[in-house]
């Protein structure tokens, strides 16, 4: 292949890749929600919160939960977690 060809190609893939996503300003809010089309993140303004005591029933599921968010906060392996 030549150079001009791998030029084109590299050409023409640039102007059909997405742009790079900007962080959003972490700053600006404790917590985000993640949007599809396009990717991003946004801020949500008002989180609404329940304290964890109060959570029954749930206690080991509970503690599995925070022990992997603590691991996940350190930067060590942790699971996904969907909560609902």
């Amino acid at each position: 292949m030549t150079e001009d060809a791998l030029t084109r190609i590299a050409e023409a893939l640039e102007r059909i890749a997405p742009a790079p996503l900007s962080a959003p300003d972490f700053d600006a809010a404790e917590a985000f929600v993640w949007h599809v089309d396009p990717d991003r993140l946004s801020p949500v303004p008002r989180v609404n919160r329940v304290d964890i005591a109060l959570l029954v029933g749930v206690d080991r599921v509970r503690d599995i939960l925070l022990g992997n968010t603590r691991q996940f906060a350190r930067g060590l392996p942790a699971n996904n977690a969907l909560l609902w």
